[in-house]
This record gives C-alpha cells, structure tokens and sequence, in this order.
C-alpha cells in the first residue's frame, strides 16, 4: 500500500476547511402565481394577499433569501430585499385609490434590507416545508469575497432602500426586488449559467393596463379585474418585461432535484440532491468558474 503523505492530507483537510458557497432560499407563493394572463396574474397576486400567514410571513408573491458562508475567510451573512412598510397594503392603495392597474409591478417602494437574524427567524418558521426549496453552489474563495464586497457596497450606496418593480436590475443602482437582488449575487460571482435562465418569465405588457407615472393612465380596478379576456401583447404599445419569479425558481429546483436523484442531470455542474421533510435541495459545485474583476455597477 502507497504511503499517503502528509502534505497531501494537511491539502486535503484545507479544502475542506475552506468550503466557499452560496445559498440561494425560495419561497413559494400559498397558491401560486399564474402568469398565463394580465388578468390571471392580478387575481392570484390578490388571492395570495389574502392568505393569513398564521404569525409567519406568507410571501403573497413568493421570495427570495441570499445565504453567504465564505469559510476561507471566516464570513458567514444572509441577505433579502423587501419593502419597508406592508407591500400589501401598498399595493392595495395603489391598485383601488391610485388605480395604477398593472403599474404595480414596475413601481418602486420604500426599501428595506433584510439580515441575518430575521432571515434566520423567517426561514425556520418553514423548515421542511414544501414552500421552501434550496440552492447551494460550491464556490472559489475568490467569487465569494467578491460577492461579500458587492452586499457591502450595495448597502453603503442606500441601494438596499430601495425595493424595486419587477424591471429594476440592481447592478444600474435602481434597487431590487428580492429575486433580482439574489440574481445579482451570481453576475457579480461569475456564477450565472444558461439554464438559470428558466427562473424568468418575459412578458409584453400592454400600456392600457399601466396607470401610475409610467403613462399618466388611471385604471378602473373593477374594469380590468373584471375582464378575464386580458393577454399580454406585443401588438400594441406595450412594455416588455423580463422578470426573475421565485416561483420558477422554486419549480426549477425541484426539476433539478429529480433529474440528479436519477441521474439524468444534463447540466455541465456536478450536482447533489438531498431533502429535509418536503424541501427540495439542490447543490452545484461552480469552484472551477472564472471570476470576474473590476467594477460591480452597469
């Protein structure tokens, strides 16, 4: 038998010791988001507002919470980007006093930027739970001091006071929304991969649906609500929409759960499926992607 030699084992329990991730944590809607219609995303956003959480948050439209464990440097931080006051009712003021119809989702809201602790709090309150799903990526300790970097200045420049419409892209400094914000983790890492293109969904919004500043427009609440025949359109003046969806992200995980458990990932990343109750895990081991330098902001 070949002596292992004791350079080898100290190098061995170093990459251990050194294990660099990224957690992203989604939560899913009670009901779902429906994205087939204007009329039938309207509806399942206010049915979901309705849903009494019980003294845990509901997540009426879904979320997303950013874990960050840079064990090369002893950095352990969570993250989240939501609203300072009850977007609930915010949006209800906005849609039924304001009648800004489908201009909801491209205001932009008094911010709050969420840590650690609460985090902590709001994701224990759904351990097991189906709602939650999970992915964890294996990073370099490079992408992940670079990621820690970027949370700081993001808050340093006000950004987490701003909790963004579903447009925003927080690299241009125009705040986020959560599921943005999480997103924006992975283009400063270097960690973005063709398939997490599958957590957006890309919509023309038709501008007779948008009130509020966007186009002056104020929409009767009733009128709109009332006509399921909406759709979305590109065949008249319209705003095209390229969103991140927690939900998606939530389906995607557990599409990946099931093609690693049988062996049919075809992604180019090892991966690793586990489960705690009904949460779905997914981990992606990414140490080997090049890390980009220079400047976070577009």
């Amino acid at each position: 038998m070949k002596k292992i030699s004791l350079a080898l084992i100290l190098g061995l329990l170093s990459s251990f010791a050194t294990a660099d991730e990224i957690k992203l944590h989604f939560m899913r809607s009670p009901r779902g988001i429906k994205w087939s219609s204007p009329w039938a995303f309207a509806i399942s956003a206010i049915r979901n507002s309705l849903v009494r959480g019980d003294g845990r948050r509901t997540y009426s439209i879904g979320h997303v919470f950013v874990e960050l464990k840079c064990d090369s440097t002893g950095t352990h931080i969570f993250r989240g980007m939501t609203s300072e006051s009850t977007s609930t009712k915010i949006e209800r003021n906005l849609i039924f006093k304001k009648r800004y119809g489908l201009g909801i989702i491209f205001h932009t809201y008094a911010g709050k930027l969420e840590k650690d602790a609460s985090i902590v709090s709001d994701l224990s309150d759904y351990e097991g739970s189906a709602r939650r799903a999970e992915l964890a990526i294996d990073v370099s300790p490079e992408a992940c001091a670079r990621m820690v970097t970027y949370v700081e200045e993001f808050e340093a420049k006000g950004y987490g006071k701003l909790y963004s419409g579903l447009q925003a892209d927080p690299l241009k400094g125009e705040g986020a929304g959560c599921s943005a914000f999480a997103v924006s983790f992975l283009r400063v890492g270097g960690l973005m991969d063709p398939e997490f293109e599958a957590w957006k969904q890309v919509i023309d919004v038709p501008k007779r649906y948008i009130g509020g500043p966007l186009t002056g427009y104020r929409i009767n609440p009733l009128k709109f609500l009332g006509n399921p025949y909406t759709r979305w359109s590109n065949q008249i003046p319209h705003i095209n929409l390229a969103a991140w969806d927690p939900e998606s992200m939530h389906r995607w995980v557990g599409q990946v759960y099931q093609e690693v458990s049988e062996g049919t990932y075809p992604g180019q990343w090892a991966g690793e499926a586990s489960r705690d109750g009904e949460t779905l895990k997914v981990r992606l081991d990414m140490r080997q992607r090049e890390v980009p330098t220079g400047p976070f902001w577009i």
